[in-house]
């Protein structure tokens, strides 16, 4: 396994009913584009899973 070299987020804290923060691909795509390199994701928002 690869060990992926930050920065990364913890998606929890960002999560919302709006967009792009509603949904995995949607909030993925725009920690990307903010240069995040990984994220973790909260198991208990089912927005997200």
């Amino acid at each position: 396994m690869k060990t992926i070299k930050g920065p990364g987020l913890f998606l929890a804290q960002f999560a919302g009913d709006a967009a792009p923060f509603n949904s995995f691909a949607a909030i993925t795509k725009w920690a990307a584009d903010c240069g995040y390199k990984g994220v973790q994701v909260p198991t208990w928002d089912t927005r997200l899973i």
